[in-house]
């Protein structure tokens, strides 16, 4: 357990705070951490657990699309496979000749990120986790760039409670034909507890290694296990991060099939904000 603290803090020393590109990897890829204030959940399947979502981001001001799909698969006891892949499009904006004339096209900046990790149970308590993801983002017809990172994880849960301390988005620079940018590389606390069956609530603290700090808390009331109502804030102190919003959610599950909704206000960058997830597991 010392060692893998003493390689979590060497990996942070050599993160660098400067301007940061693709914020997509800061957006929550999953309906339910969205819906509980952008909190990150870990993965409950006892097996398995598949999932496709769909997004509209910041419709009234940026109006950006987010599809994509998650997968978890356990293996044996002590193993978890994670594969990841979305799609985060920006509004198509009409391209211009050098003389500032219409061209007759448009463009639609892009990010794709797709990723696999692996967990592994040390205890019965204490799980490790890593992740590696390929980044590829395009801001506009002649500018596109590549870059890789990943994420560092130490999870304990027992009983009703668990708690995370990961690092995430670690990595190298991306370039779009001139400077370099970093990656919105950050530090992050998650706790989570059962007070009372059916009622979970759950926080989280990230640092922004470009300078910002975030704060998310959620809760979360299941119903006969068929029916969670959830909600969420998130608080951002600076503009490098995801803006401050409060955000509603519902899921429904029953004989292993999921659907949930996610719907983001109280920001005038991020209100209306919508997300949808179906899904599988067992």
């Amino acid at each position: 357990m010392k060692k893998i603290l003493i390689i979590l803090s060497s990996v942070l020393l050599f993160q660098l705070a400067s301007a940061q590109a693709v914020p997509a990897l800061l957006i929550p890829s999953d309906t339910r951490s969205m819906a509980l204030g952008g909190v990150t959940m870990q993965p409950e399947a006892d097996k398995l657990d598949v999932q496709a979502f769909y997004g509209m981001w910041a419709p009234k001001t940026a109006d950006n699309t987010m599809i994509g799909g998650n997968a978890f698969i356990r293996i044996g006891e002590k193993i978890g496979v994670t594969l990841e892949g979305r799609v985060f499009k920006d509004k198509p904006y009409e391209l211009t000749t050098a003389q500032a004339l219409p061209a007759g096209s448009s463009f639609s900046p892009m990010d794709l990120i797709v990723g696999a990790g692996a967990s592994y149970r040390l205890t019965e308590a204490f799980t490790v986790g890593a992740k590696a993801r390929m980044v590829s983002s395009a801001i506009a017809s002649d500018a596109k760039g590549s870059a890789f990172c990943g994420d560092l994880s130490v999870n304990y849960a027992k009983d009703f409670y668990s708690a995370t301390v990961a690092m995430r988005n670690l990595g190298g620079r991306i370039s779009y034909g001139g400077a370099a940018y970093s990656l919105p590389a950050l530090a992050s606390l998650q706790g989570a507890v059962e007070p009372v069956k059916g009622l979970n609530v759950a926080a989280e603290a990230d640092y922004l290694f470009a300078g910002s700090l975030m704060a998310s808390l959620g809760l979360e009331y299941g119903i006969a296990d068929i029916v969670f109502l959830r909600g969420g804030i998130h608080y951002c102190d600076a503009a490098n991060g995801i803006p401050t919003h409060a955000s509603l959610g519902l899921g429904v599950q029953f004989a292993g099939v999921h659907l949930d909704a996610a719907f983001l206000t109280a920001s005038k960058t991020l209100r209306n904000s919508l997300m949808f997830t179906l899904g599988y597991s067992f």
